[in-house]
């Protein structure tokens, strides 16, 4: 935003989207890297919005990246628990990286779910592999199958193995349709 009124607009559209939803954990992206300031202002909205607290934020995990915006995720507590900390996966592939949290259900069920958003298609910067190939799939194509490959094969075999429970559910921004490499 580029002044406080625009600020409040958009705040003020996300936070009526968000309520509209009524969703008990969602995952965020683009929300500014200023360790938990951003989340915990839009958590704060939320729960004023509704008229109690009914939203909190997963605590960021360890490693956040370099990039102005990074993935978060919010949940109800009266609908799931917290089960363990936060990952991420820092790994230099990612230029935002990926985050897993472990949750309980009301029931006990466990499951994790991973907040992801895969390298954007602008064309800045991008040569050689990374280059519009004409193919449909844009700029950076190369990249975002390599993050999704290591998603696939690093980490979460790491959120399984921390949560001790296979059921993973990755949500986000790919940055690709169905039919492109990164989702095959």
């Amino acid at each position: 935003a580029e002044n406080m009124a625009e600020f409040g607009r958009q705040r003020d559209k996300i936070v009526h989207s968000l309520t509209a939803i009524d969703a008990d954990i969602v995952g965020l992206m683009e929300i500014q890297n200023n360790e938990d300031i951003a989340v915990s202002y839009l958590v704060d909205a939320l729960n004023q919005a509704v008229g109690y607290t009914a939203y909190a934020y997963v605590p960021r995990p360890p490693q956040t990246g370099t990039d102005a915006i990074r993935v978060a995720m919010i949940y109800k507590p009266a609908k799931v628990s917290l089960l363990g900390a936060a990952l991420s996966d820092g790994d230099s592939v990612n230029n935002r990286p990926p985050m897993a949290q472990a949750f309980k259900a009301a029931n006990g069920a466990k499951f994790s779910i991973v907040v992801n958003h895969l390298k954007s298609k602008g064309c800045g910067g991008a040569s050689g592999p990374n280059a519009d190939l004409g193919d449909g799939q844009s700029c950076f194509n190369a990249d975002r199958v390599e993050q999704a490959i290591r998603l696939r094969d690093v980490f979460v075999p790491q959120v399984i193995a921390a949560a001790q429970d296979t059921d993973v559910l990755v949500i986000g921004d790919m940055n690709a349709h169905g039919f492109e490499d990164p989702i095959h």
